[in-house]
């Protein structure tokens, strides 16, 4: 029966994961077709004249955005189609096995009733208790415990306490008594991406896509990246000043993960271990995003803020502590921040005991105004700046611990969605099935050096505080 009892158990986890994979399948259609609704508007916009530069980028977007759900709705099928089948097989293999219980049941209820009675003179005086040897002992009570005819040669042996029906008994009820497994899988999922709406999204159009940018960053004598105004008598000449361009550069790379799984896992697994490697990779694809803005090279991957040459990093300090943050640090960095009001703060989970503590005092003998804010709807702000929290950062006392920035001035590239596909001929003499998740983009900082203000220090999206250790 416990056979039957876990095939049952199959079969609900079966059902129940059909349904998932169904539900999420629907969630697609209707993201789809509201998408697609709104194309059709944008369209329709634009077909009349009535359309401004940033419906422009939006329409581009939504096209990237409805094109992108073909592939996902591909593999999401295929995940229905998986479960449907491991379903139908479970279904299967449990007809099957009640039918061989029912048979054996009609067997066993055309037996004479009543106990065999064996005789076993002197059993009682015989130390082997009628068994030839310690082997033959065990193998019947090997046999009673797999719900096989006791051996009446071990009835004798039975003590007091296991003459009633027990779930811990197999033979006497245990079998009874179904084991589930819940269906999903327990998971520690990444901390979520607070940068993707951030960002600046860039749908690319082909693997190297290039941006033109105006080289402005110096303002002692242009904000302009060259051009000059100035006053000058009557009849006198004007100087000529002519702008400097730049291009950025970003160029799709591949992000891959690898896995393989056997045909058995594959087939047995109550849960589809196809969707469960989905899951497991976009949590990797989210994760490696975080990483690398934060910590990237920026060749062959995505630039991270520490990488960038419009880096600015605020010094610690005299005196300060080892691992430790103060007011200053937060004022500073602030003050070297290029549009501050549009910033948000990164930092590691081991710096918020100090972020805390830090407060200022308002007017001479005035109240105490703290930097960290928890607001009752959950937000947190420091210095009137959102913050998040990210395992990504690096941890208190080093730089990177602490991060202030801009990110509408970072270019997220995309060339190519989340791709999925397997393969049963890479390990195809071994009954193994090769599964592969990639995508293609980049990502950087797109200013190539910090902006010197025509006074003052020089400003950046991208701020840092020195390393304390």
């Amino acid at each position: 029966m416990d056979r039957v009892n876990e095939l049952r158990q199959a079969a609900i986890e079966a059902a129940a994961t059909v349904q998932i994979e169904e539900t999420g399948l629907n969630a697609l259609l209707d993201a789809q077709a509201a998408t697609r609704t709104k194309y059709r508007a944008l369209l329709k916009k634009q077909s009349k004249g009535e359309f401004s530069d940033e419906e422009i980028l939006s329409l581009k977007d939504t096209e990237a955005e409805v094109e992108g759900y073909e592939p996902r709705l591909s593999a999401q099928r295929k995940l229905v189609t998986e479960a449907k089948q491991a379903q139908a097989l479970t279904a299967s293999e449990l007809k099957v096995e009640e039918a061989r219980i029912a048979t054996e049941t009609e067997a066993l209820a055309k037996r004479p009733s009543g106990r065999i009675q064996i005789d076993l003179p002197n059993a009682g005086k015989d130390p082997k208790k009628g068994f030839a040897d310690h082997r033959e002992f065990m193998r019947s009570v090997m046999k009673a415990g797999m719900g096989h005819p006791m051996d009446e040669r071990l009835r004798p042996l039975a003590t007091q306490g296991t003459d009633e029906q027990q779930s811990a008994a197999q033979p006497y009820g245990g079998f009874l008594v179904p084991v589930g497994v819940a269906p999903g899988i327990l998971s520690v999922g990444p901390e979520g991406d607070p940068l993707a709406s951030l960002v600046r999204n860039v749908p690319m159009q082909a693997p190297v896509v290039n941006f033109n940018a105006r080289v402005d960053k110096t303002h002692s004598s242009s904000v302009s990246g060259g051009l000059t105004v100035a006053r000058h008598p009557e009849t006198v000449d004007g100087s000529a000043s002519r702008m400097q361009f730049e291009q950025v550069v970003l160029t799709a790379n591949e992000e891959i993960g690898i896995a393989y799984a056997t045909e058995k896992i594959l087939t047995d697994s109550p849960e589809s271990f196809v969707a469960i490697l989905s899951s497991g990779f976009a949590d990797e694809f989210m994760a490696n995003a975080m990483k690398e803005r934060i910590s990237g090279t920026g060749v062959g991957e995505r630039q991270g803020v520490l990488n960038t040459p419009a880096l600015v990093t605020v010094s610690k300090e005299t005196g300060q502590l080892a691992t430790s943050i103060v007011t200053e640090n937060i004022d500073k960095m602030a003050s070297r921040c290029w549009r501050y009001s549009q910033a948000v703060w990164l930092a590691n989970h081991n710096t918020r005991p100090q972020l805390r503590g830090l407060v200022r005092q308002v007017g001479t003998g005035g109240s105490i105004v703290p930097y960290f804010v928890n607001s009752p709807q959950g937000v947190e702000t420091l210095d009137g700046r959102p913050i998040f929290f990210t395992e990504f950062a690096k941890t208190l006392g080093a730089l990177g611990d602490l991060i202030l920035g801009v990110w509408s001035e970072y270019l997220e590239g995309t060339y190519q969605t989340e791709q999925f596909a397997e393969s049963i001929h890479v390990r195809f003499v071994a009954l193994e099935r090769a599964f592969r998740f990639y995508r293609r983009n980049d990502g950087q900082w797109w200013w190539r050096s910090a902006l010197t203000p025509y006074a003052g220090s020089t400003l950046s999206p991208a701020v840092v505080l020195q390393a304390r250790t």
